[in-house]
């Protein structure tokens, strides 16, 4: 971890397409990106937003951590999203209003593109880089 700006660097894995690369940034929802880390590696299935390619979810993290001061309904593409309501973390394919506050815990910033290769039900792998 680079104790200096909060970034950890991770890796997600779309089994037999590729890999994203990105990072968490503690600062935004510490408490919501210190559960996520503290859960790597993990292997979930991942599925597109219902009926459209807005988002990749990977649903039932086993969380729970609920909003807090940043906590936003607004994201951007690439953001990497915690969904309190839902206990999911979400992959941004493009701007988009949640229907709910959600907790920013990070950012993809290479190969994002990948995703939309994807199909629902994809073992996808959330990792740190090293």
């Amino acid at each position: 971890m680079n104790s200096d700006t909060g970034l950890i660097p991770i890796k997600v894995d779309l089994y037999g397409i590729g890999t994203l690369e990105g990072h968490i940034i503690r600062h935004i929802a510490p408490l919501s990106a210190d559960a996520i880390i503290e859960k790597m590696p993990f292997a979930m299935r991942g599925r597109f937003s219902f009926g459209s390619k807005k988002y990749w979810t990977l649903p039932g993290m086993g969380i729970f951590k609920g909003t807090n001061s940043k906590s936003t309904k607004d994201v951007e593409i690439g953001d990497i999203i915690y969904n309190p309501k839902t206990d999911e973390v979400v992959i941004a394919i493009e701007n988009l209003q949640m229907s709910n506050k959600v907790n920013k815990v990070g950012k993809i910033n290479a190969n994002l593109d990948l995703i939309l290769k994807a199909r629902n039900g994809l073992n996808t792998k959330i990792s740190k880089r090293t």
